[in-house]
């Protein structure tokens, strides 16, 4: 067994106020998905302050705690690592996957020819040795979604795919990001299976296209109420699941106990834990913590905190009118994101009142309650006074 040593931080992300080591990716804290990884990969786990407190003359790896990376990813770099025999750095070549993950919110070095991450490979008898790195393609493949050019500028929005992933966890976006990334990778993995194993799937659905055999693919959980008219591909749906009639769930990880109401549609989505979206709702390339209630006609490319509730007309933007790349906030800073297309983020216990809008790449704090302005609200109506912020006209026939 290889030790993995992890170098303990004191960050959190905003606005959730969590470090990110207790951050959500697919209803799963990150702590649990680092430890799943290494183990598989034969290493074992210790916490350490600094680099300086590692004392060991044996093969090792150190990584910070905010780092998210696939068994490939990790297994792939360590064995060229190995080959070299000398301390590396791993580094990804930059790309489509770097680029969706939001490479420039990350506590990263960014260079023209790769971007490097805080995962190290220390050989026996080498430590302190200025690290080499170890330049990782994790371009695998990419879904070109149809878009008008005058919106993007070409026909199609490409959106990675792939099982090689790796991300620091320094931002809100790097979170939504991983996750709408790690659903995406269970494609990867699918396009890379064999011939052999293809055709088993192929057989077991009884069809040949693609979307009958997705079809077959679902985890769904015990004593789940799903409507015969609902239809589910590519998806895991928790235990005690309710899903109404007329549901579309594609690509989705719907949480334990989550309700899901009638014409529903859950696409490339994670969804928490006894989590609550009405009818005709759409949920796409979205995180929603536990217990999050929408009312909300759709909500895109945004991350919702815990208990958040969300009302009927709330619009999470995703898109600015001037074409330009979404900017967020990092530690009081302006950061270009280069991407296109990113909504919003609200921190945990939010909540936002019927007709709210949110521009693009904005956070919203924990516990904060919004309402539409005055203007926008009848909140008082007497037959003989004046709506308050409103005239009435009084027709007669």
């Amino acid at each position: 067994m290889v030790k993995a040593y992890m170098l303990k931080s004191n960050k959190t992300i905003d606005p959730l106020n969590e470090h990110p080591r207790d951050c959500l990716i697919i209803n799963r804290k990150l702590s649990g998905l680092q430890e799943e990884v290494l183990r598989a990969s034969g290493h074992t786990i210790e916490f350490t302050p600094t680099v300086l407190d590692i004392n060991d003359p044996e093969e090792h790896i150190i990584f910070v705690d905010s780092l998210f990376f696939t068994r490939e990813l990790l297994d792939e770099f360590v064995a060229k690592s190995r080959k070299l025999n000398q301390h590396t750095i791993c580094a990804a070549k930059p790309g489509i996957t770097t680029l969706r993950t939001v490479a420039n919110t990350q506590d990263v070095e960014i260079y023209p020819d790769r971007i490097e991450y805080g995962l190290h490979y220390v050989p026996t008898g080498q430590k302190n040795k200025v690290p080499v790195p170890i330049i990782i393609n994790i371009d695998q493949f990419y879904e070109a979604f149809p878009m008008p050019e005058h919106i993007f500028g070409e026909k199609d929005y490409p959106i990675p795919a792939s099982d090689c992933l790796i991300a620091q966890i320094d931002h809100w976006t790097n979170l939504w990001a991983i996750s709408i990334a790690v659903i995406l990778s269970e494609g990867a993995r699918l396009r890379k299976t064999s011939k052999f194993k293809q055709l088993q799937m192929a057989l077991k659905a009884r069809s040949s296209n693609k979307w009958q055999v997705l079809s077959k693919l679902n985890r769904i959980g015990d004593n789940c109420d799903i409507h015969h008219t609902a239809y589910i591909e590519g998806s895991a749906i928790g235990n005690n699941a309710r899903i109404g009639a007329g549901s579309v769930i594609r690509a989705s990880i719907i949480g334990d106990n989550s309700y899901i109401g009638n014409n529903v549609t859950s696409e490339m989505a994670v969804i928490g834990e006894e989590c609550n979206v009405r009818n005709g709702a759409v949920v796409q390339y979205s995180v929603l913590y536990p217990g999050t209630f929408t009312m909300s006609r759709l909500i895109s490319l945004s991350l919702c905190g815990r208990n958040t509730f969300i009302g009927d007309g709330v619009v999470l933007s995703d898109f600015r009118l001037d074409k330009k790349p979404v900017i967020v906030i990092k530690d009081g800073k302006r950061i270009d994101t280069e991407n296109t297309f990113i909504g919003s983020c609200l921190g945990h216990d939010v909540y936002l009142g019927a007709g709210c809008v949110v521009a693009p790449g904005r956070m919203i704090s924990n516990e904060t309650r919004i309402t539409p302005d005055n203007c926008r609200m009848i909140a008082k109506c007497n037959p003989d006074q004046e709506i308050e912020g409103y005239k009435k006209i009084i027709i007669r026939s």
